[in-house]
């Protein structure tokens, strides 16, 4: 039988604050907390590991991003209504934020008006950001759903597997058998552990793309443009992101 074990992030919630979301590109509420390293056995935790740092996760879209709890005056321990939450948590945030905002409410009014090395800067920054995530993601294996059913399938295989057969088959040998479906449970775990990279991207990476440059309305050869430099710089996201793919979810929330 084989063991997974390791060191994997544990999370505790701190509560809730208020902060720019730069994918959503305004102030939006947040939920903060704790991240640790902690041992694991099959992806079971013990404690709240060693402190790695903390990450604040916008409860609009969904994006996690590094934070500092010493950038809020306090954390409110219910979510609440945005301007209570700026006012218990982040009360200088328009004016910490003011030129953002600005630039904001300019590219709402009319985004074509920026100029070309404007536009480029602001269709460079969501994928900088998601590169970070890519990379953090793709330093280890995940365990996503699909992976989880995979170890669960071969752990189940493994033990019953053998048994039902030869309830079949009396005469079958139970240590060949035992083999094969080690051998099945394994080729199910390589498979889903592969298959998890395009399934994060697809459902964590490119909605967060398309939700961040939306207003800004990229034409294909701007984000072709992008995606070949962060290529040549060498980031793994380039790899992963599919223009016409991300192009497509930008038309069809556009067209909803």
């Amino acid at each position: 039988m084989f063991i997974v074990w390791g060191k994997q992030p544990v999370y505790h919630r701190l509560g809730y604050v208020a902060h720019f979301c730069p994918i959503c590109r305004g102030p939006k509420p947040f939920e903060i907390k704790r991240v640790g390293s902690a041992g694991h056995i099959y992806y079971i935790s013990f404690g709240s590991g060693e402190l790695v740092g903390y990450e604040r996760t916008c409860q609009e879209c969904g994006t996690a991003l590094p934070a500092e709890p010493t950038d809020h005056v306090a954390i409110a321990q219910r979510l609440a209504p945005l301007p209570e939450l700026v006012r218990q948590t982040f009360p200088q945030l328009e004016q910490v934020f003011a030129a953002r905002l600005a630039l904001e409410e300019q590219i709402r009014a009319d985004p074509a008006a920026l100029s070309a090395d404007d536009r480029r800067a602001l269709i460079r920054s969501p994928f900088l950001l998601m590169s970070v995530k890519v990379d953090q993601r793709f330093a280890r294996t995940h365990l996503d759903m699909g992976l989880g059913l995979a170890i669960a399938g071969a752990i189940a295989m493994t033990v019953f597997g053998p048994g039902m057969v030869q309830l079949l088959a009396p005469g079958a040998d139970r240590a060949g058998l035992v083999l094969v479906f080690l051998a099945l449970g394994l080729a199910a775990i390589l498979w889903q552990a592969v298959a998890a990279r395009p399934r994060f991207v697809r459902r964590a990476v490119l909605p967060a793309l398309a939700r961040a440059l939306r207003p800004l309305k990229p034409t294909q050869q701007e984000l072709e443009a992008i995606v070949a430099e962060l290529g040549q710089l060498k980031h793994k996201i380039a790899r992963r992101i599919d223009v016409p793919e991300l192009q497509s979810q930008l038309g069809s929330r556009a067209r909803a």
